[in-house]
């Protein structure tokens, strides 16, 4: 009766499996630190949080804030100097840690708040609200 059994070949040179008999490269190629794996689990790479810059007292600002009572996004408002042509707003006073502008109900002589927020992944990490007053054209 025929069988249906395989029989696979033995190699007559088998490979070692035992790290200890294993053959050794006598020339070992270096590991390069650029193409080392990667730990999936690892932090990414910037682990460095931004670092915050408020606006202090006394800085101007330019750019254009909205009319309203309600946040909105503002991506165009950057420090300037304060003898600049399109110096808009000066900082009078800030609040550290909220993004409440109602804070700046309180400060005398404000016309404009605004406040900022530093995130790193995603993460709120610092909140600012700005008391200003308008220069020039802006003043109210």
């Amino acid at each position: 009766m025929p069988s249906d059994t395989y029989t696979a070949p033995v190699d007559p040179n088998p490979t070692p499996t035992d790290p200890d008999t294993a053959p050794v490269d006598p020339n070992p190629t270096p590991t390069d630190p650029d193409t080392a794996p990667v730990d999936p689990y690892s932090p990414p790479a910037d682990t460095t949080p931004p670092s915050p810059s408020p606006y202090d007292s006394g800085t101007c600002l330019n750019g254009t804030l909205p009319d309203s009572t309600t946040a909105q996004t503002v991506n165009d408002v950057n420090q300037v100097d304060c003898s600049a042509d399109d110096a808009h707003y000066k900082v009078i006073q800030v609040f550290y840690e909220t993004t409440d502008l109602s804070r700046c109900d309180d400060v005398s002589d404000t016309q404009y708040s605004f406040s900022s927020q530093v995130t790193w992944n995603g993460a709120t990490i610092n909140s600012y609200v700005y008391c200003l007053v308008g220069l020039g054209s802006y003043a109210r």
